[in-house]
């Protein structure tokens, strides 16, 4: 929002240094990720709870199916993050394109937070340019675009992977626990075509 001095003059908003607002992006990055995390830890104590309350108090095997529900919550916490990460490394790269953000000095600044997660701050860190071992390595301008495309395509390949693999192996579950139930071979054989399907499709 435009603010007038005193003289009548309009003064334009002063814009936040580049340098501060990567390390924001990057604590509120880490931030919602913690969050998503509080929350999957949450979701799966209260569904295991209810699950081995409801199966003693009815004392049916069956009601031991509702843990399946973990495997899409789990699941669709990982496609999250990724996304999220994914966000934060895109948001990254258009400042330094756009607004000259020094990535040396970016990383270098960032690492030393000691009080952020070692281990969630590296993995983000390596996917930018500089931020691991194999993009350190001195290349060409146009050669780095190239690499940055393969390692944003392949993140994406592997969000959409896990996505697709977890979908696999929830139908093959609860096509499993039908079968046993109603004694269906039909279900048995398609929770076992499914079981294989999303190992595969997990490796390719």
């Amino acid at each position: 929002m435009q603010q007038k001095s005193p003289f009548g003059e309009t003064q334009q908003p002063t814009e936040k240094p580049v340098l501060v607002d990567a390390i924001d992006t990057t604590l509120r990055t880490i931030e919602d990720r913690s969050k998503f995390y509080r929350n999957l830890v949450v979701a799966v104590s209260i569904v295991s709870l209810a699950s081995i309350v409801l199966a003693v108090f009815s004392r049916q095997w069956l009601t031991f199916s509702g843990l399946i529900i973990i495997v899409p919550l789990t699941g669709g916490f990982l496609f999250l993050d990724s996304h999220l990460v994914l966000q934060w490394r895109a948001g990254i790269l258009d400042m330094e394109r756009l607004r000259g953000l020094d990535l040396a000095m970016f990383l270098k600044t960032i690492s030393g937070f000691r009080q952020l997660p070692p281990d969630s701050l590296k993995a983000m860190l390596a996917t930018l340019p500089g931020g691991s071992a194999v993009t350190q390595q001195r290349v060409p301008r146009d050669e780095s675009s190239v690499v940055n495309d393969k390692l944003e395509a392949l993140a994406r390949k592997n969000a959409w992977r896990i996505l697709h693999s977890t979908g696999l192996f929830t139908l093959a579950l609860l096509s499993l626990i039908g079968g046993a139930f109603y004694g269906s071979v039909t279900l048995l054989l398609l929770g076992g075509s499914l079981s294989t399907l999303s190992v595969v499709f997990g490796r390719r």
